[in-house]
């Protein structure tokens, strides 16, 4: 039997475990530094159809989306309603406390590396393999941006989200429904000073909580395809949106699938529409930041073409033809 330490319980490590369990070739344990899981800051977003490979309990689900507004310079562009599910608010916390109730997890074990050997809580790993499912604590600062959000309790349709992008700036901020309220926030290519200085533009209700994070912004880290990462550590994060939670499921149900049959997860993960989805979300990035630094090609492709087409892109749910009419040749 194979003996996996899992460091992280986030999305990526405790759907790893989850993926890997029950198989008689394979014993993982996740050890977690925190006291719980969850506690990164995020929108709790969470795309349709990964119910397909996991489960979402229903009392973890805050709503479901039906809807999107987007917002060029605070004026509305598009406002979308649907009766197809779009998506999910799914109350993060508790989705991953739920999922940690069905694998092994150690929590309040720091892993650290001593001489090469890895140590939790100072006493030595007994393991055969060591898989990092960090986020972006095991990231370099340059391949990831700020983020920070408001809980406040501003009343918005539970079935809709908000999006607002701003000319000159390379990044976005939301508006999420929560339990009670809404959480507004903003990322981008700016400090946080300034990112604050934007966000007063769309902050309404009272204010109940102030947090932030980094957000892995850079694309796939293709020297960590040797199997030892998943999730935001691996870089699965839509570089574009920020969207991370969906993407790290996926990255490890791959790798899962990798370790339980033997391939190799290089190759496996190469051949995925994720790894595809990001690569091109990650390339847009970085030529809008060498090509176009004010952002105006980047905000007429994405906010003059068909709202669902943009749909499809951003959920990494594209092609190379859609690629072309969103952005034209010029730019892919």
């Amino acid at each position: 039997m194979t003996r996996i330490a899992i460091v992280g319980a986030g999305p990526a490590g405790l759907s790893l475990a989850y993926f890997l369990k029950g198989n008689r070739k394979v014993d993982a344990t996740i050890y977690e530094s925190m006291e719980e899981p969850g506690l990164k800051p995020c929108a709790w977003g969470l795309i349709t159809g990964i119910e397909n490979i996991i489960p979402i309990p229903n009392e973890t689900i805050i709503s479901e989306i039906r809807g999107f507004r987007i917002y060029l310079d605070n004026k509305l562009v598009f406002d979308i309603s649907t009766d197809n599910k779009l998506g999910y608010i799914i109350d993060k916390p508790l989705f991953l406390k739920r999922l940690s109730e069905e694998v092994n997890v150690e929590f309040n074990s720091k892993v650290v590396k001593k001489d090469d050997k890895y140590y939790v809580n100072d006493k030595p790993i007994d393991h055969d393999k060591v898989i990092f499912a960090t986020g972006h604590y095991s990231v370099s600062k340059s391949m990831s941006i700020p983020a920070i959000q408001y809980i406040t309790d501003y009343e918005i349709d539970k079935e809709v989200v908000e999006f607002y992008f701003y000319s000159g700036f390379l990044g976005y901020a939301w508006v999420f429904p929560d339990r009670e309220g809404s959480k507004i926030g903003i990322g981008g290519y700016a400090e946080v000073p300034e990112l604050k200085e934007r966000l007063k533009q769309i902050l309404k209700g009272r204010i109940k909580m102030f947090h932030g994070a980094r957000v892995t912004d850079y694309g796939v880290i293709e020297d960590r395809l040797d199997g030892n990462y998943t999730g935001e550590a691996l870089g699965t994060v839509y570089a574009i949106t920020g969207e991370g939670i969906r993407p790290s499921i996926i990255s490890s149900k791959i790798l899962a699938d990798s370790i339980l049959t033997g391939k190799d997860f290089k190759k496996e993960f190469k051949k995925s529409k994720l790894y595809w989805s990001l690569k091109w979300h990650a390339k847009i990035i970085k030529m809008t930041k060498e090509r176009d630094p004010t952002t105006v090609r980047l905000s007429k492709a994405l906010l003059n073409n068909d709202p669902q087409l943009i749909l499809k892109f951003a959920i990494g749910d594209f092609n190379r033809v859609d690629l072309i009419k969103i952005f034209g040749r010029s730019l892919i």
